[in-house]
Parts: C-alpha cells; structure tokens; sequence
C-alpha cells in the first residue's frame, strides 16, 4: 500500500508533516520522495506525483471511514477547542503557526486518528474510476485559488469552491467564500484584483461549440450566434433572439422540429446515456445520473465545465512561481488577476485556453480594474 502523508501548512507561515508517526516541522524536499497519497493539496507537494484521498471520497468527512468515530471526534473537538481559546486570547489563527497553537500530544494524537481513517479509505480504491482524472484537477485549481486573497467590498478575501456541490460537477461557493457566481452586476464593481487588472478570457457560446464538437463538425470561425443567425435563420432575428431560439429548442426534447435540425443534433447524449441506468457517462469518465429529458443538458454543461477546468488547471501551471494568477473560473470562462510583467504572457495564456480535447474554441478577451468594469480588447 502506498504510504500517506500529512501537511499541516498555514499560508506558508509554518511548515510540518506527520508520516504516520512522526510530526516534523521542518521537512526536506527528499523527505517526500517516499511518498505518493495524502488527504487534500498542499502547496508542499508536487501535484501530479500524489493520490488525494479527499478526491477519491468525492468530499466525504474522513470520520466516515475512521473505526472510532467517536474517538475522532473526540480528537477532533479538542484541536477546536485550543482553537477557540486561542481565538479569545485574541491569537490570529491565520497568521499563526498550528504547532503553537495545539499541544504536540493533542495534535499527534488527532493526527493519528487521521491517518487511520486514511488507511481505511485506501483500502476501498475508490480513485480508480475514469472521473479522477479531472477531479484531481478540479481539486488543485480550486485549493490554489483558495489560498489567495482577493479584494471585495474594500477588504480582503477569498474564493472558495466545492468541487462537488452540484450534480453536472460545476462548481459551487462555499458559505464563506465570496459569491463569484451569483454576484450582481452593481457588486461585480466591488470586486478588485491584488495585481493590476483583472483579465478574462471566455470561450464563444462554449456549450453549442461543445455540441458542435460531440458531432465531430466543423467549428464556426466567428461567433456562435452571428452563424446561425446568418446561415440557419437568414438574418431574420438579431443576434439575441437566435441565442435565445437556439438554447430554448436544444434543451426541450419535445420541441418541434426546426430549421436548427440541420445543423444540430438533440440526441448526441444517446451515445453517452444509459436509459436502463438512468445514467450518463461524459467524455471525461463522470457517471451523472439524470432522467433523459435533462440528459442533453448535463452532457454539454458538465463536459463543457471540465474542459474549462483542465484549461484552468494547465493557465494555473503555466503561472507557477509568477505573480499573475488564475483569481477565479466561471462557467465558461477564467479570470487572471493580471501583473503588467506577465503582459507577455497572455496571447500564449489564452490559446491555452482555447485548446480543447476536440480542437480549438474561438474565445473573447476583457480587462478591467475592477470585475464589473472590464472592456474587450484584441489580442
């Protein structure tokens, strides 16, 4: 069984591990070489070489795979209560580190604790399926953006994900993140980069061009909308209104035929879906379960999500040991808290962005001082 590691790090303010035994506060880089599982990211490990059991539990709590719970929790509710004293004594808990904090026998003995339960998860080989993959992906894109601050209402702040809060694998904000995805147009303003400029890089109409790719067809060149409403509907509706037409009659199975039937499909998910099953296997290994009437729905919004996440995962790569960074995803877009050094970077960033598993997406780029105030620019 491949051996697990704890890291105990605090925004890189102290640094320690337990190897199941031993709790040690100043680790080499060749000390890790004998490791390869642990339970969450951590920027002490080098991602692509580790197994992360919280990945592999979709989320789960570990006391559910502890054989003591209640010893758990009694390890557990002792760590919260140093914490909570340390709180009154007016201790800032962010800025310290968590060895000063916990008595060393009280932190291996809920250390230990951890690691059993680990060692049962293990046993289960819940990693193996095809989802994994993205998952870990999903895992460490969003464990990085919750580590860095951002500006929101004048103070700073975090954003911060669940990777497993909706059913298609879109994420979702944690209660004490900032609301990134929900955010009206007026707080949009409110939020502000740590750099100099926000950038945001969004894939064009990315779900019909995911369709489009599922259907091995030719990419449009321009803009989603602008084709169809010149090719299909021979300019007789604006833009708006065929964006409008296009989504209305793709996601309602029981629509009548139109003259978008020529071009788009509505059954592509039968190659994907299971109806005995009532499930659905994306291209990227995540088994959904949906009824057929939502399964087109759940096919293009969860793969299009994960193509968005690996892109993501890979800017996030590319940034590494540079002040620009991947500050938050949306749906089908990210946004680079950008750095005028990195400027140069950004025409290499965005065709990262476009590249996807089926060939290129054209994509749309913005910058802005603030999120609610960012203007296209060509690049």
């Amino acid at each position: 069984m491949k051996k697990i590691i704890q890291t105990l790090d605090i925004q890189q303010r102290c640094e320690g591990v337990f190897d199941g035994s031993r709790l040690i506060k100043e680790p080499t880089r060749e000390f890790f070489k004998d490791f390869s599982v642990a339970w969450t990211h951590s920027p002490l490990l080098e991602d692509e070489e580790y197994k992360y059991l919280f990945v592999a539990s979709r989320g789960a709590s570990l006391v559910e795979f502890s054989t003591n719970p209640e010893k758990y929790q009694g390890c557990q509710e002792k760590i919260n209560a140093q914490r909570r004293a340390a709180l009154a004594a007016k201790i800032d808990i962010e800025g310290s580190c968590l060895f000063d904090v916990v008595p060393e026998h009280q932190l291996l003995g809920w250390l230990s604790e951890r690691q059993s339960a680990m060692r049962n998860l293990q046993k289960l080989s819940i990693d193996k399926d095809k989802s994994y993959e993205i998952l870990h992906k999903a895992h460490v894109l969003a464990s990085n953006i919750a580590r860095q601050d951002i500006t929101f209402k004048g103070k700073k702040e975090r954003v911060i994900y669940n990777i497993f809060g909706s059913s298609t694998g879109r994420f979702t904000t944690e209660k004490r993140s900032v609301p990134i995805l929900t955010l009206k147009k007026e707080q949009r303003r409110l939020l502000e980069p740590q750099n100099d400029a926000f950038v945001e890089i969004d894939l064009n109409a990315a779900e019909i061009r995911m369709l489009l790719a599922l259907c091995d067809q030719e990419q449009p060149k321009k803009d989603i909308h602008e084709w169809v409403s010149e090719n299909i509907f021979s300019r007789e509706y604006s833009r708006e209104e065929t964006k409008t037409k296009v989504f209305s009659w793709l996601y309602n199975i029981s629509a009548p035929k139109s003259r978008l039937d020529k071009i788009f499909s509505r059954q592509i998910f039968r190659d994907f879906y299971c109806s005995e099953k009532k499930t659905l296997t994306t291209p990227f290994g995540r088994v959904l379960q949906v009824e057929e009437r939502k399964a087109q729905n759940y096919l293009l919004q969860s793969t299009t999500s994960d193509q968005v996440v690996e892109n993501a995962y890979k800017i996030q790569k590319m940034l590494k040991d540079r002040k620009t960074t991947v500050a938050f995803t949306l749906h089908d877009s990210i946004v680079l808290d950008m750095s005028k050094e990195d400027a140069i970077m950004l025409r290499d960033i965005k065709d990262q962005f476009e590249q996807t598993r089926w060939g290129k997406f054209i994509s749309t780029c913005k910058i802005g001082k603030n999120f609610g105030n960012l203007k296209e620019m060509k690049i």
